[in-house]
Order: structure tokens, then C-alpha cells, then sequence
């Protein structure tokens, strides 16, 4: 396990790859606008100044031109600490259907080394052999982590389509076996995604779980909370949880006041995971978390804590 502390402050990848939960013509329009991994990395070295080094990163066919724009440039590479969400389900859908699901991985491998290949493809070999779905799962996670298997990592989070389909299938160990594996190969602790934290909450909690990593929508609009605001505000504090949280502004219908002062009532959230397009609009959100939200505000840089909107 790290050492460091959760990254208090969080860069959402959402902006960068074209992703509006309320308007697809902004998502759109965002897309273009950072089409040139220059323009994120741009954006990347500007909150940087600001005092934010860690982003989150779906393994989207962008991750991967990303990543090895950040390993080029010294001055972030050794500071700045990846938060991968695997798998990223879209890809798998979208381009088994247009490629096939073997190309999707061949696509994937081809990033690695000769020597990462040929220890995936005998892993590969050995899982259909044996029929040995845990080393099946533990080989997916892998072969989403490749495009950021040279940079640091802060905590690696299982997707939220993966995490509820669990719990509706009552298939808990497999929420284990992605605990185990990302600790004991990784280093870094492991997250769940989820749509509906107190089911998560509560079924973990019934199997002896202490302390759970989570990450999911929380605001004071209730946007995306399920199955209400009120049942995931009771989730939330209680003891044993440690709470990244994400949608803080529901998709910009929260001012940064508004959206950071509400979660100032809520201890366990430790990270906040925020999406910007603007220069602009990152020192205003970030001056905005920092005011409230009291882990952010410990951890600030000194000068920027205070920093206006």
C-alpha cells in the first residue's frame, strides 16, 4: 500500500474526452476542443500551478496518448499520480461490435513490451486451460492497466457497471478478488465505483469489511444519488468509510459554493473528483473545494488555500 494520502483534489477525465451528462452538444464541443493531447496536457500543467496533482483516467482510446504525453514531461511526471477506472465498459461495446472483441485486446497489447506480451498470453493459455475464471478477471485488469503501467499510481477503482452487476448478482468475492489483486500487484489501494452506496455500504459491512474505498455521485442536488440523497448522506456517515466523490457540481447546475459547502458536512469524504474545461473555471472550483471542504484545505499548498475565486 502507499504511503500518501489520497490526492484531495482529483482531475476528472471527463472533459477532456467529450463527456456531458446533461448536454451531448457541450460533450461534443469539449471533445474537439481537446482533441490535441497538447491542449490537456496544457490544462494538466495549469492545475498543477494550482496545486492539483492527480487525475482520474478510464482507459478511453485517448488514455493512452495522455499517458505518454505525461511521461514526457519531467516536471509532472514524478508528482502527478493517476486514479485508473477499469474497465472502461464503452470500449468494450462499442468496439467488440466494430472490431471484435479479440482485436479490442490485440488494440490494448499493443502498447505493452514483447516481454508483457508473452506473460499475458501464458497467463492467457493457463486461464482457458484450467477454466480459472479468478485468473481470467485478475488477466482483464491487467490488460486495462497497461496504458498507465509507467506512471504512479494513487488508487486503482473498479468500474461502477462491474461493482453493481456484483451486487446484484450477489457475486461478492469477486469484489475481493479485485481488492486482493490490486493491492498485492499494484501497491496502491483499491476502490469501488457505485451507483448506490448504501447497497454497497451494507453488503460489504455484512461480510467484515472495515474500511471501504468508494467512490460515487454525491451533491446536494441529488443528482445521480441512489436510491436518495437521504439514504446516501446516512451511508456516507457512518464510520469506515472513506468517500471520493464525484458529480459534486451535478453537471454544472451547482455553483462551486453552493455544491463544496454542502459537502463540508461530510468527514468521510476525502477526495473530491472534478472535471474543468477552463482555466478559469479550475481555480474557481478548486479556490471553492479548498474554502469548505476541510481535508482539501489541510492538504493546499501554501498561498493557495486562500486563493479567491
Amino acid at each position: 500500500m502507499t504511503d500518501r494520502a489520497l490526492d484531495p483534489i482529483i482531475l476528472g477525465h471527463n472533459p477532456f474526452f467529450g463527456v456531458d451528462h446533461l448536454s451531448q452538444e457541450r460533450g461534443n464541443e469539449k471533445a474537439k476542443r481537446f482533441e490535441d493531447v497538447r491542449h490537456i496536457v496544457d490544462m494538466i500543467r495549469h492545475c498543477d500551478g494550482l496545486g492539483v496533482q492527480g487525475i482520474m483516467m478510464s482507459t478511453h482510446p485517448r488514455a493512452g496518448g495522455v499517458c505518454e504525453a505525461l511521461e514526457r514531461e519531467p516536471s509532472l511526471r514524478e508528482k502527478w499520480r493517476l486514479y485508473p477506472l477499469v474497465p472502461y465498459i464503452q470500449k468494450y461495446v462499442r468496439t467488440a461490435n466494430e472490431k471484435g472483441l479479440v482485436n479490442v485486446v490485440v488494440d490494448t497489447l499493443a502498447q505493452t513490451s514483447l516481454e508483457q506480451k508473452a506473460n499475458i498470453f501464458l497467463r492467457a493459455g493457463r486461464t482457458v486451460l484450467g477454466r480459472d475464471l479468478r485468473e481470467a478477471l485478475c488477466l482483464l485488469i491487467d490488460v486495462e492497466m497497461v496504458p498507465f503501467r509507467r506512471l504512479p499510481l494513487g488508487a486503482v477503482f473498479l468500474h461502477d457497471a462491474l461493482t453493481d452487476l456484483a451486487l446484484g448478482l450477489d457475486a461478492l468475492s469477486l469484489l475481493e478478488l479485485f481488492r486482493d489483486h490490486v493491492r498485492q500487484t499494484y501497491k496502491v489501494p483499491a476502490g469501488f465505483a457505485t451507483k448506490n452506496v448504501p447497497r454497497l455500504r451494507g453488503e460489504l459491512t455484512r461480510l467484515g469489511w472495515s474500511e471501504v474505498l468508494v467512490m460515487a455521485s454525491f451533491n446536494a442536488a441529488g443528482f445521480y444519488m441512489n436510491p436518495s440523497a437521504e439514504r446516501c448522506a446516512e451511508a456516507v456517515r457512518e464510520p469506515g468509510l472513506t468517500m471520493v466523490a464525484m458529480n459534486t457540481l451535478a453537471s454544472g447546475y451547482l455553483a462551486p459554493d453552493d455544491a463544496y459547502r454542502y459537502l463540508a458536512q461530510f468527514p468521510a469524504i476525502r477526495s473530491v473528483v472534478v472535471g474543468v474545461s477552463r482555466k478559469d473555471h479550475a481555480a474557481e472550483t478548486f479556490a471553492a473545494i479548498r474554502r469548505h471542504v476541510p481535508h482539501a484545505r489541510e492538504a493546499a499548498p501554501a498561498g493557495l488555500e486562500a486563493r479567491p475565486a
